[in-house]
């Protein structure tokens, strides 16, 4: 109702508006009231069905109008009697003596006169009355808390609900509202276009789910398949010394090697993967692959380390963990070297928070590091900081990439550094872009980087070549 009255109201303000933008024109010093005078106001008259005359008065007399025979007419019966006292637009209604019948006005003050736009009351009654049935309402036009046109017997008395708003520029306002009759009719018109629209809502809501399903368990199937094919592989992004850009270790990163559609983020499947639970197997298979590339790369530095990222449900799993434990003893080069990081951004509850301190004391003494990714955009707590006592924190991207514009985040950053060396953690600033902000990480003191403006992540045979070549060109230097 609200809208609807607002339309109403835009629309008789658009009226006035275009009248006041048309009578600018009118030069009321120079060759006032001329023959172009009266000819501009027919003009306005004939484009608008809503308006049946146009007068200037000055001293209650019509010192100009768009018909001759009104001039030097005193009109002062027609028009409100405080008019000396008012600077501001008026609306009302009185009675024409000449044509025996009630008129609505409109006065402008115009300079040192006003201007009276006399309005055809029967189509503003006819209008507004059409336009309230048009909408399944009862309307009107109100001035002064005074009927003017429309539905006459409007009261909040008659009308189940009931709204008026008030133009911000015109003394006038549009009331409407529904009574039982009609917000029935309303209904039963309605009621069938709403069934029409909720039944095709419902048949896309249908195909939508449908095509979810569809495309998850083709997804699904595809991800167990890739598990048989080894099609999951780890790609590696160098983690680097923040003062020397030394590649200290690297982080293993999943990707999908798939046979029709190239090289696939985990973007693309990660979601599906965790909730089926398959996203284990892969994490099994990366450990594993990884175990093999560790005993290459201790050849070219005993100091490498790799990571690995793990979810809360798996290192809460003894099942789980006990697989994990399998592996790396089956890998030696996997009991020095070897950092599980899971997120911040997992929750967990109490009950899961013993699961998961027996799982990392368990990995720990298989010579597990832990992390704890993205830190500082999730939901841990001094206390769960030291009931799982992680030995790295990786400071969550979204801080390093503001830590060059934002005027708070070198003191948050400030703060993680702290915080670190209160816990006597290693920290990791990830998603380090541009040169600025690797100076600022210096500037802080956080020991480690991660990011695109080290290196993108590689296969594991373009990241061996590339460290190769590092340690070569260190030695020479």
């Amino acid at each position: 109702m609200n809208h609807t009255a607002q339309r109403a109201v835009v629309r008789i303000d658009n009226l006035f508006f275009g009248v006041e933008h048309k009578l600018a024109s009118i030069d009321t010093v120079k060759n006032f009231c001329s023959q172009n005078d009266r000819l501009l106001l027919e003009d306005i008259i004939f484009d608008s069905v809503s308006i049946k005359g146009i007068s200037f008065i000055k001293n209650n007399k019509i010192i100009c109008s768009d018909r001759s025979q009104q001039q030097n007419l005193d009109i002062s019966s027609e028009l409100p009697t405080n008019l000396a006292q008012r600077s501001d637009r008026i609306s009302y209604t009185a009675y024409d003596q000449r044509r025996n019948k009630k008129n609505l006005y409109y006065l402008v003050p115009y300079k040192d006169m006003w201007v009276r736009v006399s309005l055809h009351l029967a189509y503003m009654d006819f209008w507004i009355s059409d336009f309230g049935q048009r909408n399944m309402m009862k309307a009107q036009v109100v001035y002064g808390g005074k009927f003017i046109a429309g539905n006459k017997n409007i009261s909040s008395r008659d009308l189940i609900n009931h709204v008026e708003i008030t133009s911000k520029h015109y003394p006038f306002s549009v009331a409407l509202g529904y009574n039982s009759s009609l917000l029935l009719q309303a209904f039963n018109d309605q009621i069938l276009f709403a069934l029409m629209v909720a039944s095709l809502l419902t048949a896309l809501l249908l195909v939508m789910l449908y095509s979810y399903n569809k495309t998850r368990r083709t997804l699904e199937s595809e991800i167990q398949q890739g598990i048989k094919n080894n099609e999951f592989t780890g790609y590696l992004q160098p983690i680097v010394c923040s003062n020397t850009e030394r590649w200290l270790g690297a982080e293993i990163l999943l990707r999908w090697e798939h046979p029709i559609n190239g090289l696939t983020s985990p973007a693309e499947f990660l979601t599906i993967a965790e909730n089926t639970g398959l996203i284990n197997e892969i994490t099994l298979t990366l450990l594993a692959e990884a175990g093999r590339n560790k005993t290459i790369l201790d050849k070219i530095s005993t100091t490498h380390y790799l990571s690995l990222n793990v979810t809360v449900s798996m290192i809460a799993s003894p099942y789980f963990v006990h697989k994990l434990i399998n592996i790396i003893r089956q890998f030696p080069s996997l009991q020095k070297g070897l950092v599980l990081e899971f997120t911040e951004r997992e929750t967990f509850t109490d009950d899961e928070l013993t699961q998961l301190q027996s799982g990392t004391t368990r990995l720990r003494k298989e010579g597990v590091t832990w992390a704890l990714d993205d830190f500082g955009c999730g939901y841990s707590g001094l206390s769960r900081l030291q009931q799982l006592s992680f030995d790295i924190l990786k400071i969550d991207r979204t801080f390093i990439a503001a830590s060059s514009n934002a005027g708070t985040t070198p003191s948050i950053l400030d703060s993680i550094c702290e915080l670190a060396k209160r816990f006597k953690c290693i920290v990791i600033a990830e998603g380090v872009e541009t040169i600025e902000q690797a100076d600022r990480i210096r500037q802080l003191n956080i020991e480690c980087c991660q990011g695109y403006l080290f290196a993108k992540p590689m296969s594991v045979k373009n990241y061996i070549q590339q460290l190769q070549a590092k340690i070569v060109a260190e030695n020479i230097i």
